[in-house]
């Protein structure tokens, strides 16, 4: 939070209006500021104003406002403007002599939407809501009035207590046996409501129990054991029949493979023959320029291309001296002109340094741009996760859309027939052991007794038995169809994992577009910042641009051009220096001359020997001038170059030829082993459709009748259309076979959906029993805590200790360890008491009452202190940039000052926020720079910011 402006009219000694900006230059980039003034001018009604603007309450009045109007006046009015977040706002309050305790006009404009709250009411709780600080706090972390900064080391007990009540809101904890007793009477409500629900579920549960059994009794009566035979013989038929459709089809396929196979390997062996061809002739051209290479490798072209190298270097050191002749020539020339008149270039100098920092000021505007298209960059960067957001979205659809396409019912069913089967099997297992015990029995005497009673009990057990067996099968059949079911369910597992990832991955996108967003927050209040200091620079232009004609008239146009250069300080010092330095230019251009005399010597000699190599090597090359001499000799370097290039082109293109025919041979090789392969592929294909056309004819004889069974024995390679009608045929008497069990079908679902619904309700009563215990355990917790809370008064105080512990930790760690570390603050733990005891390391960590601190050091201790609890009450993401310490200075003499101020400086750097002080102390005005001076004049009070 920063407070930028405020303006005010008729407020106490300040008649008429007053503006005061804590944004100016001086305030914002000063650390520390003074406001002064005699006692009484008015220093302490600017913080009175601040809190009346955000809380429409004054520290020093109490309830009865209208005192601050100006004597004579009224009416008054307080505006301010405040950040919060990068946001702007403007609070505007005002007061009448009608409204005696508080004001009824309050606005709040808010900048960044153009939005505007009306009311008192409406206004004060939306700026609480964005400072998070109720008035109490506000005191406590933005300013510090006078009487309370040392109040809470210096105050009994008693009075911390209260302190942290009244700012941490602990009154809550006083009703705390009302908010259990309330939620122990909703527990034992819940808990007569979920048994009414089991009661209910339980016997809804029976009814529907018992018309399964009567369903599953009908169900049991009916054969369809034999039905199920005679399907599962069409099926295999037409399975018979589809599987020799197939390998027919393969065969047809492998066929046609090995024919373009053979195709394959006359087009391999013609592309080998082409290979060795172009191989030989590679070979004879490189043979060929092996011969023009043998000039180029001697001994004597290697010597020449050095030597021509060497001359090009002294003909470019011939030039680059003469170059330096002449700018030493010029610096000659231009000093000697400037040298000649009466020059002050300490004048000059003077006026390049204003003008260097009034032109580092202009770079705000290229600063203005930069955090521009970073705002634009960012917002691109947010449209194209809002993009991705909506895919991600639209997957989660697709996905849930998957899920519910899945046929659970099915999966279900298919689990029960492998639990019924299981309960079958133990029947099973458990009857025959009967029926063998009877049968062993049979020639003992207490069978004979009952001889009538167990023959009718083996006949019973053995027909039974035989029942169990039929039902064994029929569910393994069902079994059998349903076996797909367990694949789908692991897919429809897989689906749902794939649902959670791409939440985690949505959560992800929405992190990443709210980092963004504040990002782009703290970038408009930037850009905000940059334009107020572009318009206030635009003073600062015509200084420049006046500066700049008296240079310009004291050293010409062409030392101008040359010398001044903003963003170059270098050319300046090099200006001065070039004065400094008018013996050294002239020793200088006697040494240059001598050495290009010398450069030219040599540059003759190694001409000689260029000319005696070129007649040797029997080249033809000018020698007019270097230019010439160079420029020939890249046209023999060049045809020696693309020599090189073409002999290196046609040693690849023999090696890509040899490895050519290499692949080539090797494919050769696995194309005749694919042939004999496919070979043997089709003998193996023709032997299964021979077995398949076996098993489809015994099939034939065996079940049904065909009317064309003599047409099986005509099958060949070359049947493929004859077995497909075939197919047909025989899936047209699977219709005939359905209708004879569909009425069978419809009952079995009955039964399925009644136990489904029977296995939800288990389900339900289950969950209704385990929401019942939870209650019931919920109950017993809040009846034992509720007992607890009513006989113990210890609650509150503990929450009291832990909140006084955590600020003494915070002043120690964060603030006195800096400026006082032998300082350390701590409770008295032989009392309950909240008595502060300071201990000293320096005297032996002794430890004693902060009664017996000197003026500075209680001043720093007791600021530590109150910073602590600031940092303590404010909202962690709540970044406070200023705040005002309002504190009677006057009682601490020249020495402790001079103790404090550093300290107090220490503080600032340490914090990073914009400390106002209050104080009429003369020392502190010598001290501190920047001022915010009251003057009094008359019984009205004036404001002004200097510079001291």
């Amino acid at each position: 939070m920063r407070i930028n402006k405020l303006i005010f009219k008729n407020i106490a000694s300040y008649k008429g209006e007053h503006e005061l900006n804590f944004d100016t230059l001086l305030l914002r980039q000063s650390g520390i500021f003074l406001i002064s003034g005699n006692t009484g001018s008015g220093k302490s009604t600017i913080l009175d104003c601040i809190t009346l603007a955000l809380y429409a309450r004054v520290y020093r009045l109490g309830k009865k406002i209208v005192d601050i109007i100006s004597k004579g006046e009224t009416s008054a009015y307080v505006k301010l403007t405040f950040t919060i977040s990068g946001k702007i706002y403007e609070s505007f309050v005002e007061l009448n002599v009608k409204n005696i305790e508080t004001p009824k006009s309050m606005l709040l404009n808010c900048f960044f939407d153009n939005k505007i709250i009306e009311g008192r009411t409406d206004v004060l709780e939306h700026i609480k809501s964005l400072c998070r600080l109720d008035f109490n706090q506000f005191c406590q972390t933005v300013i510090l009035p006078q009487g309370n900064f040392q109040e809470f080391l210096t105050s009994t007990p008693k009075e911390k207590a209260a302190i942290i009540d009244n700012i941490f809101n602990l009154k809550k904890y006083d009703n705390l046996e009302f908010y259990l007793k309330s939620d122990f009477e909703r527990t034992k409500f819940n808990i007569d409501k979920l048994l009414n629900s089991e009661s209910y579920e339980k016997s809804i549960l029976d009814y529907d129990e018992s018309e399964c059994k009567s369903l599953k009794g009908y169900l049991d009566l009916v054969d369809i054991d034999r039905l199920e035979i005679d399907l599962e013989n069409i099926r295999r038929a037409i399975s018979l029949c589809n599987q020799a459709i197939a390998s027919n089809e393969r065969y047809l396929g492998l066929e046609i493979e090995m024919s373009s196979l053979n195709d394959q390997l006359s087009s391999q062996i013609k592309y080998l023959n082409s290979l060795e061809k172009d191989h030989s002739l590679q070979k004879e051209l490189k043979e060929n320029l092996d011969l023009d290479r043998k000039v180029y490798l001697c001994s004597d072209f290697w010597s020449l291309k050095n030597l021509v190298a060497v001359q090009g270097e002294l003909f470019n050191d011939i030039g680059l001296l003469d170059l330096e002749l002449s700018k030493v020539m010029n610096n000659l020339e231009e000093i000697k002109d400037l040298y000649s008149n009466d020059f002050n270039f300490n004048y000059v100098k003077e006026l390049y340094n204003k003008n260097c920092n009034l032109f580092n000021l202009k770079l705000v505007e290229n600063d203005y741009q930069s955090l521009l298209l970073r705002k634009n960059s960012l917002e691109d960067e947010k449209k194209e996760l809002l993009r991705s957001q909506s895919k991600k979205n639209d997957e989660i659809k697709s996905i849930s859309s998957e899920k519910s396409n899945f046929d659970f019912d099915k999966y279900v069913y298919y689990e029960a027939l492998k639990l019924f089967q299981t309960f079958n099997d133990e029947l099973i297992s458990k009857y025959r052991d009967r029926l063998e015990f009877l049968l062993k029995s049979t020639d003992k005497e207490d069978f004979n007794k009952n001889k009538e009673k167990n023959i009718i009990k083996i006949d019973l057990y053995k027909e039974l038995l035989k029942y169990l067996d039929d039902k064994n099968f029929s569910i393994e059949s069902d079994k059998e169809k349903l076996k797909y079911i367990e694949a789908e369910y692991k897919n429809y597992q897989h689906k749902d994992k794939l649902s959670l990832c791409s939440l985690k991955e949505l959560y992800a996108l929405n992190s990443k577009l709210h980092l963004i967003q504040n990002q782009i927050d703290e970038l408009k209040y930037q850009l905000s910042c940059r334009q107020e200091e572009i318009s206030k620079q635009e003073v600062n232009a015509l200084e420049f641009e006046k500066n700049n004609a008296e240079i310009l008239r004291l050293i010409g146009k062409n030392l101008f051009d040359k010398y001044i250069n903003y963003f170059d300080r270098e050319k300046i010092l090099a200006f001065e220096n070039k004065l400094e330095k008018l013996e050294q230019f002239k020793a200088k251009k006697k040494d240059l001359k001598i050495e290009i005399s010398l450069k030219n010597k040599n540059f003759d000699q190694n001409l000689l020997k260029i000319k005696d190599l070129l007649l040797k090597l029997n080249l033809n090359l000018s020698f007019n001038d270097y230019s010439s001499l160079e420029r020939e000799f890249n046209v023999v370097l060049a045809k020696q170059k693309s020599v090189e290039n073409e002999w290196n082109m046609l040693v690849l293109n023999l090696k890509n030829l040899e490895d050519l025919k290499i692949k080539t041979e090797t494919q050769i090789k696995f194309t005749k082993e694919s042939i004999l392969t496919l070979k043997a592929r089709l003998n193996e294909e023709q032997n299964n459709f021979i077995n398949l056309i076996s098993n489809l004819k015994n099939v034939f004889f065996s079940s049904f009748s065909f009317e064309s069974i003599t047409d099986l024995e005509q099958i060949n390679k070359n049947s493929l259309s004859f077995l497909q009608k075939l197919s047909l045929s025989i899936s047209s008497k699977l219709e005939f076979l359905s209708r004879d069990i569909e009425k069978y079908k419809i009952k079995l679902l009955n039964f399925q959906t009644l136990q489904k619904k029977i296995n939800q309700q288990k389900i339900n009563l289950d969950s209704i029993r385990g929401e019942l215990n939870l209650a019931k355990e919920r109950k017993d917790k809040l009846d034992v805590l509720r007992k607890v809370v009513i006989r113990s008064s210890g609650l509150k105080y503990y929450v009291q200790t832990f909140l006084i512990n955590d600020i003494l930790r915070l002043a120690n760690e964060k603030y006195l360890r800096w400026i006082f570390p032998d300082f350390e603050l701590k409770t008295n733990k032989e009392s309950k008491e909240f008595d502060f005891l300071i201990e000293d390391k320096k005297d032996v960590n002794k430890i004693r009452t902060v009664k017996t601190l000197s003026g500075g050091e209680k001043f720093l201790v007791s600021l530590a202190l109150s910073l602590a609890l600031s940092d303590k009450i404010r909202d962690s993401e709540l970044k406070i940039e200023a705040f005002f310490l309002d504190e009677g200075f006057g009682n601490l003499d020249e020495d402790t000052l001079a103790q404090v101020m550093p300290k107090l400086s220490k503080f600032q750097m340490m914090t990073g926020r914009q400390i106002g002080i209050i104080s009429h102390v003369s020392y502190l005005k010598e001290m501190i720079k920047a001022q915010i001076v009251i003057n009094k004049i008359s019984k009205i009070s004036y404001i002004a910011i200097e510079n001291l």
